[in-house]
């Protein structure tokens, strides 16, 4: 069953870079069964006048944001979901659009950065 959400009242913030969706037992790319398009996972910070939770939401699609970017997510629905003795809400959306500009003093580390943040950087101090 699909739950529609109302996002209405809520911003969203990308906090995390988008990666694509895994199939675990081939290492293949998963795609979506409509469109063929590859699945991404985009984490978000959802906020409204109440707070703020993170949650993953899987779109169709490259999303093309980056992290700290405030996103406009279309046609979000929660899927809630039961395996074995695990349960849990998965979020699917039609799209994630960018809203604007990252925001300023959010910094994303590159990819292949060390745990320094330095690319080949060590996070212990020279001898």
């Amino acid at each position: 069953m699909k739950l529609r959400i109302n996002t209405g009242g809520v911003s969203f913030v990308c906090t995390r870079a988008p990666e694509q969706r895994i199939a675990f037992d081939t290492g293949q790319p998963k795609l979506d069964r409509e469109t063929g398009l590859p699945l991404w996972q985009v984490q978000v910070m959802a906020l409204d006048s109440t707070g703020g939770d993170v949650i993953t939401v899987t779109v169709a699609g490259d999303p093309n944001v980056t992290v700290g970017q405030p996103i406009h997510i279309e046609g979000l629905v929660a899927l809630p979901w039961s395996q074995d003795s695990r349960s849990g809400v998965a979020f699917r959306a039609e799209a994630i659009r960018a809203s604007g500009a990252p925001l300023a003093g959010v910094v994303a580390a590159p990819r292949n950065a060390s745990p320094s943040g330095v690319p080949g950087g060590t996070s212990k101090p020279a001898a």
